[in-house]
């Protein structure tokens, strides 16, 4: 790291430090809050701020040490919240199956074979629709890097063969695809993606309980309607050139991936059983309910737990389909590190010795009262549009909730009727409209690097999926309400 940016950073490290000193020392308790409360939210503002500008490795391991070192929980209910927290051991073990899709080429194989299909050649519209489509539907299923990484490459590969150079509509198209189909899907299921399972142990928290398949009830809908949006935006604001088109043949393309190995279809069908068993309680709770509250109880842990035993077990070739103590290194761990501070302020903020969820009911909820119902819902999610374009979707998930999960159970306590469950879904969801600028998300700088996007494009095509999107949110929240 060079001096300036040294300097840099460690200022706003000390930026930091004032903030935390100013809040702890000015902010009075009272009104709910209580001096532990003080000490909780000053250190969560500073953390947020180095979340911001300084990172969120260290920031979230200093979170849990520093609220145990401050007295507002005890070391045994700190690190049962954070490095205990179901969260954190889902995250690890689906990471850990998502390695072995990766190496063994499941993803690539899926991808191209949406794309190759008969009746692509000669429809470029068709072949467009194929390639977002497949892109939606592996992202419900899998990590968000791996999948980008490979259609990156896949739309690169695609746009030379046809003869597209970087910078044209047609690139310009196909990463732009990418760029967004890829991020929005990401939220819209609790299947290898954190950001739901935070707002499902959110819901949990509070007592309010969801099912995969009722997280999916939302998300799933919300993504291909996402999908569909950008088609639009393509046909009538872009216009790309399809003029190469004639050139592209499926089974040239088909013809050059390799046939799936034996340890790939493995793979493969342990991945399936571990999605059947998150699904379950919902398959089976109308005729087989005993069955559906045997899956239910498993929660989302076992069944990749198992998962990733069973990969560890099993020889192809006289080789493990995976190595535990190898592939371990090849996981984001900065991912898993963010969960444990993320979740040791999701539960503080909450708990009743700290007071914060009261305090704030108190000062946001007279306001709240005279102004109609849907309109809370509106600033809420219209904030979280708007700050996660800049923001990494989790800080937003997480400061969104924080701020105005109290406000909402007040007002219900006061005789309101906000359905928190509908609305932390849809909070996720649009928490990951998350494109527009390069620090929107943790996938945005593949996309951005490609040579086939400007910046500019992505807030000229992006704004008005955006604001679409946001809508659909919006009546996302009411149709929630019938699901859950």
């Amino acid at each position: 790291m060079s001096t300036s940016a040294t300097k840099k950073k460690l200022t706003h490290i000390l930026i930091a430090a004032i903030i935390f000193a100013v809040i702890a020392i000015l902010l009075p308790a009272g009104n709910g809050l209580t001096e532990k409360g003080v000490l909780t939210v000053a250190l969560f503002a500073a953390t947020i701020y180095c979340w911001i500008f300084v990172g969120v490795d260290w920031p979230s391991l200093l979170a849990p040490g520093a609220l145990i070192a401050l007295g507002v929980m005890s070391q045994v209910e700190m690190l049962a919240i954070s490095f205990g927290n179901m969260c954190f051991a889902y995250v690890l073990v689906t990471m850990l199956i998502n390695v072995v899709l990766e190496d063994t080429g499941v993803i690539e194989k899926v991808a191209t074979w949406f794309i190759t299909r008969p009746f692509c050649k000669g429809r470029p519209w068709m072949f467009m629709f194929m390639f977002m489509f497949s892109i939606v539907t592996l992202e419900l299923f899998l990590d968000c890097v791996p999948v980008t990484l490979i259609y990156v490459a896949l739309a690169d590969r695609i746009c030379q063969k046809l003869g597209y150079e970087k910078g044209s509509k047609f690139g310009k198209c196909l990463i732009f695809a990418v760029l967004v189909l890829v991020i929005i899907p990401y939220g819209a299921t609790p299947i290898s993606h954190p950001g739901a399972i935070l707002v499902m142990g959110f819901l949990q928290g509070i007592g309010l309980e969801i099912t995969a398949g009722q997280f999916m009830a939302i998300g799933v809908p919300f993504s291909y309607i996402s999908m569909l949006v950008v088609l639009f935006i393509f046909k009538f604001v872009v216009r790309p050139d399809f003029s190469n088109f004639d050139n592209f043949d499926p089974e040239a393309l088909k013809g050059e991936d390799k046939p799936l190995s034996k340890k790939a279809k493995i793979a493969t069908v342990i991945f399936a059983l571990v999605v059947f068993c998150w699904l379950a309680p919902d398959i089976f709770k109308g005729f087989a309910p005993a069955v559906a509250a045997l899956f239910k109880q498993w929660g989302v842990v076992a069944a990749p737990t198992l998962a990733v035993a069973a990969m560890a077990i099993i020889h192809v070739d006289g080789k493990p389909m995976i190595s535990v103590a190898k592939d371990i290194h090849r996981i984001p761990l900065g991912t898993l590190i963010f969960i444990v501070g993320v979740q040791s302020f999701a539960n503080t903020l909450t708990h009743a010795n700290t007071g914060v969820s009261v305090w704030l009911g108190n000062i946001f909820a007279p306001f709240a009262q005279t102004i109609p119902a849907s309109l809370v819902i509106v600033v809420t999610l219209l904030m979280t549009a708007v700050m996660t374009q800049f923001l990494s979707n989790i800080v937003v998930i997480n400061l969104i909730w924080a701020a105005f999960s109290p406000v909402l159970m007040a007002l219900n306590a006061a005789g309101g009727n906000y359905n928190l469950a509908a609305w932390g879904v849809v909070l996720c969801l649009v928490a990951n409209v998350a494109f527009m600028f390069p620090s929107a998300s943790v996938v945005a700088p593949p996309n951005f690097t490609s040579g086939y996007l400007e910046n500019s494009d992505a807030i000229k095509y992006g704004l008005p999926v955006v604001v679409i999107m946001y809508v659909v949110g919006l009546v996302g929240y009411f149709v929630a309400g019938i699901v859950m």
